[in-house]
């Protein structure tokens, strides 16, 4: 009797091992929780197993198909995405979120009326209206239809009258290089003008406006705008070599000269020093601009701007000690002032520091939530520091607000990875 109990025990379901019998009783959303806890810590590959065994067990979980897609979302992996955003709205036709993401799948394969269409549903739906009609309207536009990407950057400028944020500026600038496109180089101008009212920081404002004085001959107010982008956005510079025009490049040789001579005379105030000590600055004469940034913080030591100026200036001639602390000074008297924050994050990446960055960059959006170069760097940084998850939304945030930096942007990810698998910040 009892060799015949000791045989049904070994062969019974009951004698597996613990780890088997566990595993047996695993549910489908044990495996989603675990691959959305997973997927929260980076494990992206862990993730894709957990959320792939969930659907294995229960094929109609739509929340588990969305998350698998968002994990898929790569360039290598945008069929298998698709797939699967597809399948999870087939299950829930009006999962916004997956609408979303499967929109900008077909975005980013160029199979633009697909995405439109998608588009269409979730302003029906009420998703993010603003975002919905800016992303409606820049695949408008990119497809030629610049009529009806005018309508749409439209509605958000008159959805938000009392608006003076992001959404605003963001639908004025978009608006205005569809203008453009259209050839009214006046309407153009005018919508660059109300983004700068709006956002007097946005070098991309400053540098669209610039191509449309250009468009209408008017050299010397385009030579100022393009000067306004590179003091706000310094790599803007490249672009503007690429595309300035001939009179253009005549107009700002004679403003230098122009300058040159106003700066002849010796400064005799702490602001004349600072004044000089930028004109030395934009002309890569260091050791000038140093000296006289460090004679304008001797005559008005509460002077910030000087003290921002000369860590830029040490920041170009590799001192970065110097640099971090007149950054940091410039901070201490101006906390409310991003460009300080920003300029010590950029420091700080540059020499390793990537959670400082991050924190700066951080601090800078807080002050600046239109500044769209920050979310571009800020997601930036985060992938060099292997934070991949959190750089997502930062990414995706800067080439919706600015399609045109995606080629800038993929570069600088790239480049970013290369670097973090070589073991150097």
């Amino acid at each position: 009797m009892r060799r015949i109990l000791f045989l049904v025990l070994l062969l019974s379901p009951l004698a597996a091992s613990p780890s088997t019998a566990q595993e047996a009783r695993r549910s489908a959303k044990d495996y989603f929780d675990e691959g959305v806890a997973r997927k929260s810590k980076g494990d992206w590959e862990g993730a894709l197993a957990d959320f792939s065994k969930a659907i294995e067990i229960e094929p109609n979980f739509a929340a588990a198909y969305f998350q698998r897609g968002w994990l898929r979302t790569t360039p290598d992996g945008y069929n298998a995405a698709l797939a699967d955003f597809s399948k999870a709205l087939e299950l829930n036709p009006n999962m916004t979120d997956a609408l979303e993401q499967r929109a900008f799948v077909l975005f980013k394969r160029n199979d633009l009326d697909a995405a439109i269409a998608d588009y269409d549903r979730l302003i029906a739906l009420g998703w993010h209206p603003s975002q919905s009609y800016y992303m409606r309207g820049v695949m408008k536009s990119t497809k030629g239809d610049l009529d009806g990407a005018v309508a749409d950057f439209t509605a958000i400028i008159s959805m938000s009258a009392e608006d003076k944020g992001s959404d605003k500026s963001m639908a004025y600038l978009a608006r205005g290089l569809a203008l453009r496109q259209k050839g009214d180089a006046d309407g153009a101008i005018a919508d660059f003008d109300a983004a700068i009212s709006v956002d007097p920081r946005s070098a991309l404002a400053y540098f669209d406006r610039a191509q449309a004085f250009e468009d209408k001959g008017e050299a010397e107010k385009a030579r100022t705008d393009y000067e306004t982008a590179i003091k706000l956005q310094p790599d803007l510079a490249k672009n503007v070599k690429k595309g300035v025009s001939e009179k253009v490049e005549r107009a700002r040789q004679t403003a230098d000269e122009r300058e040159d001579a106003r700066f002849a005379g010796q400064p005799k105030s702490a602001r004349e020093y600072w004044d000089r000590g930028n004109h030395f600055l934009s002309k890569d004469d260091l050791d000038s601009a140093v000296a006289d940034f460090s004679k304008a913080v001797e005559l008005d030591p509460k002077l910030a701007a000087a003290y921002n100026s000369r860590g830029v200036a040490y920041l170009k001639k590799n001192e970065p000690d110097k640099a971090a602390a007149d950054f940091s000074k410039y901070i201490e008297l101006t906390p409310l002032e991003p460009g300080g924050y920003n300029n010590r994050g950029n420091l700080r990446q540059r020499t390793g520091d990537l959670e400082g960055a991050v924190a700066d960059y951080t601090k800078a959006l807080e002050l600046a939530p239109n500044m769209n170069h920050l979310y571009c760097v800020r997601g930036v940084t985060l992938v060099l520091a292997g934070r991949d998850e959190e750089a997502r939304p930062d990414l995706e945030q800067c080439v919706r607000r600015d399609p045109r930096a995606k080629e800038w942007l993929d570069s600088r990810v790239e480049s970013a990875r290369k670097q973090r698998a070589a073991g150097r910040p």
